[in-house]
């Protein structure tokens, strides 16, 4: 994901939980389990939803509109 990510230019922040917070975590992700990655305050889900914007050519255009990367 960290590869993606900064290959389209976004340098995302990994953020490391504590146990007790993964449920927490998960919850707030739609039930897509852990990594997760959020853009912009949405749950994009793992490597698969990552992937899935990414091919669809949506990736990009979502990093934008969230200041992820600049043009």
């Amino acid at each position: 994901m960290k590869r993606l990510l900064a290959a389209v230019g976004a340098h995302p922040a990994a953020i490391e939980l504590e146990e007790a917070d993964e449920e927490v975590a998960a919850a707030a992700a739609g039930g897509t389990g852990l990594p997760t990655l959020f853009v912009g305050g949405a749950a994009v889900g793992g490597l698969e939803g990552l992937m899935s914007l990414h091919l669809r050519g949506r990736l990009v255009p979502m990093l934008l509109e969230a200041g992820a990367v600049r043009c």
